[in-house]
């Protein structure tokens, strides 16, 4: 080799990047996978924390309600509607002791890689009594989603495909409870009923749409905790409440509850 030329790579000259580490110990929330229906008792940073699952057996429910569609079960319901689904136990939500700071994304809108595991494992995480970290914590916009028009906020093609939805307890109208919740559903449901209401062809409605109206209020209610996931951001005032999903696998729309207002504009941000 003649002097100057950049010598071949070897595994000894190579330095390895740090690994990125994340804030929670995704293996810590496994035992919610075995047993959806018990509670589990962890800490962050010192501070003591609840994790539950917010709908255990999903996938049971979801083709126990819609059976008369999908007689043959989810599968084969996933594999007519080109629908991929694979969050049993859907929605970890986490409640902190005491108010509790979290770094869910970078200065670059980057997920937390932890929080990005635990998104596709339970199909979105909602964390109680917690704020996000520092400067990122401003890094938002202001939404209120139509009721009940179940939708996607970013498109196949976007990089930013995990919405993050916030109440800041420091800021003057968020840190009373709201009087109209975030409810989600997987992709799947919105299929199923499209086909259930007969608003859909099973034979010829394939993937997702970008936007559904799903449901009515009576029947919304009834679902909720059982096909529908509800965020109500009705936790103590002063309360910091953060929830993140994969806009890939779940849509999200708001349930006016009050049948009156929706509540006051939610923060939301995208993250890569």
């Amino acid at each position: 080799m003649a002097l100057g030329d950049t010598p071949p790579m070897t595994q000894s000259n190579i330095i390895p990047l740090p690994a990125r580490t994340g804030v929670f110990d995704v293996d810590a929330f496994a035992p919610l996978l075995r047993q959806p229906g018990k509670a589990l008792r962890g800490g962050l940073y010192g501070v003591g924390y609840e994790a539950r699952v917010a709908i255990a057996n999903y996938d049971q429910l979801i083709a126990r309600h819609y059976q008369a569609v999908a007689p043959d079960g989810m599968a084969a319901a996933c594999s007519l509607a080109d629908i991929h689904f694979d969050t049993p136990q859907f929605g970890l939500a986490i409640t902190f002791e005491k108010q509790t700071e979290i770094a869910v994304h970078d200065c670059d809108m980057v997920l937390d890689e932890s929080l990005r595991a635990l998104v596709a494992q339970f199909g979105g995480v909602f964390l109680h009594n917690a704020t996000i970290t520092g400067a990122a914590r401003e890094k938002f916009h202001r939404n209120i989603f139509p009721h009940l028009k179940f939708h996607v906020d970013r498109g196949p093609t976007s990089a930013n495909q995990y919405s993050c939805f916030t109440r800041d307890p420091d800021d003057a109208v968020q840190r009373q409870p709201r009087l109209s919740s975030t409810v989600f559903v997987a992709n799947i449901v919105a299929w199923l009923e499209m086909v259930s209401k007969r608003r859909a062809d099973a034979h010829t409605e394939r993937g997702v749409r970008a936007s559904y109206e799903l449901f009515h209020d009576e029947m919304a209610a009834k679902l909720l905790g059982r096909i529908i996931l509800e965020q109500a951001w009705e936790a103590p005032a002063g309360t910091g409440e953060i929830a993140v999903i994969d806009n890939r696998t779940v849509l999200h729309a708001t349930y006016d509850k009050e049948k009156k207002t929706r509540g006051y504009p939610i923060g939301a941000r995208y993250l890569i």
